[in-house]
């Protein structure tokens, strides 16, 4: 079976570098991940971009699920979280979008698990995944402009 990719993009209204800082310091990360579904986020090595480990919790529909993520930076503006365990790949990218605005894009790859079960994996998820990244570039909007005040009013 195929892999199944997942893209959802939205501009955020702050710049690029406050926008990619949020998503590549994962103790600001946290505050972008919808509450509804994400139960933990731990830091393990890192904390900030390349090298960071953690691991996720997550519960979508009583499914509960756990993630074991290495973060790299292949290059500027785009990092990407590998789960150890199953290849599951989330890629998030950052390009301005005019002087203060970013357009950020979610984009996850995974192989479906064998059989009837990834069959209905391959049509259900992605409907999840989407409602899910919508809800977390609309909190990365809202923290990112925090934030970017935040940064203009110290300066």
């Amino acid at each position: 079976m195929s892999n199944v990719t997942v893209t959802v993009s939205g501009k955020v209204q702050a710049p690029t570098a406050v926008v990619y800082n949020i998503l590549a310091d994962y103790n600001q990360h946290r505050q972008i991940l919808p509450p509804n579904y994400f139960t933990r986020l731990d830091i393990e090595e890192g904390g900030v971009g390349e090298g960071t480990r953690l691991t996720t919790a997550m519960n979508v529909m009583g499914n509960k699920q756990e993630f074991h993520l290495s973060v790299s930076e292949p290059q500027p503006g785009v990092l990407v979280e590998r789960d150890v365990n199953t290849g599951l790949n989330t890629t998030f990218t950052v390009k301005p979008a005019g002087t203060s605005a970013s357009e950020v894009s979610i984009q996850t790859t995974w192989q479906p698990h064998p059989g009837l079960s990834g069959v209905l994996e391959r049509y259900t998820t992605p409907f999840f995944m989407r409602r899910i990244y919508r809800q977390e570039l609309d909190l990365l909007d809202a923290y990112a402009r925090q934030q970017n005040e935040k940064r203009q009013a110290e300066n």
